[in-house]
């Protein structure tokens, strides 16, 4: 197999032919959004067989302090379908090791969780993980609604009888902000701020959909979704506390219709554990997730140290940080699946 990169997608020869494969965050504006908002570099690698594309992967570095950190946008995506996993294996051993002789990073880190590996590289520290993903290319509506849980259907037919109101764009940006800074302070969750909101929109406009729920005029729940043909990520969600009715079971409800609308292959849900801790804050958001009838999508959330003695003074770095402000720093989600394992 051989492996090239670039450093901007435009660049890779014959990219327009895969365009509708590439999630929202394999573009060039979602690199141009992490280049301007928090310094990130991005470089797109492939992976030619037979002389054809077959594989395609953005990775972007970022620079903190005297470390450098690299991280997996999406996981592999496949641009020949009739390419096997053993294939894809090679492809991320080989860009690992072009990562290790150029020095790009110090570490890679564990990918966002909308990021889920069919396979994982040699000698890289990972755990299962997964995600809900709702089929939209091959359900109609009425199909859509069908698989969604008794009881969630339910609610959303008493919101629409409590006369709850979907309403969609920029100029209910500040409602939807306003239902983002209460949802944030009750702790549930963190959610972005005015300004981080603002300069989503300021540099992914085509590829940002808000959508906020009112229930007599008051808006009680909203989200933000990040969507192109390939599939809609309902990346961001916010309800205020007691709203008055099941404003967020509407609200994502009708996310869904909208996407299927608009043509989009997939409606993601981002992010599922694969044994959640009963009783738990993720056992509950899962079970509000699954409810909407998607399938359990699992893959591999995965790490790898390239300089170990940074890697491991990094991680003393920040236990340290949670420490002096009396706090338990838990890791990232690969740790807490990995200690749950050794329990």
């Amino acid at each position: 197999m051989k492996i090239q990169h670039y450093s901007r997608l435009n660049d890779i020869p014959w990219v327009e032919r895969y365009l509708d494969k590439l999630p929202v965050f394999a573009t060039q504006e979602y690199a141009n959004y992490l280049r301007k908002t928090s310094n990130h570099s991005t470089r797109w690698f492939y992976g030619i067989v037979n002389s054809d594309i077959q594989f395609l992967i953005p990775f972007a570095v970022k620079n903190k302090y005297f470390f450098t950190k690299g991280q997996f946008l999406t996981a592999t995506i496949y641009l020949n379908n009739d390419i096997n996993i053993e294939t894809e294996r090679e492809f991320l051993n080989s860009i690992v090791e072009i990562i290790k002789q150029e020095k790009l990073c110090d570490w890679i880190e564990q990918p966002p969780n909308w990021a889920l590996f069919n396979v994982v590289p040699l000698n890289s520290i990972y755990c299962e993980f997964g995600t809900y993903r709702i089929d939209l290319k091959n359900n109609n509506e009425n199909e859509l609604y069908g698989k969604i849980n008794k009881g969630t259907r339910r609610r959303i037919r008493n919101a629409i009888s409590d006369n709850v109101i979907i309403k969609i764009g920029l100029e209910y940006l500040e409602d939807c902000i306003k239902v983002f800074s209460a949802s944030s302070k009750q702790g549930n969750h963190t959610l972005p701020n005015d300004k981080e909101i603002k300069r989503i929109l300021n540099y992914l406009p085509d590829k940002t959909y808000i959508s906020t729920a009112y229930h007599n005029t008051t808006p009680q729940a909203s989200t933000i979704i990040f969507s192109n043909k390939f599939c809609s990520y309902g990346i961001y969600f916010g309800v205020v506390a007691n709203p008055s009715s099941s404003v967020g079971h509407l609200l994502v409800w009708q996310s869904i219709k909208d996407a299927k609308i608009s043509g989009v292959k997939y409606f993601d849900f981002v992010g599922a554990r694969i044994n959640p801790t009963p009783g738990s804050k993720q056992e509950g958001i899962q079970s509000f997730k699954r409810h909407f009838g998607g399938e359990l999508y699992k893959g591999f959330l995965w790490k790898m140290p390239i300089n170990k003695f940074k890697y491991k003074f990094y991680e003393l770095f920040v236990r340290t940080y949670f420490f002096l402000r009396g706090k338990k720093y838990g890791g990232d989600i690969i740790d807490q699946e990995l200690k749950k394992v050794k329990r």
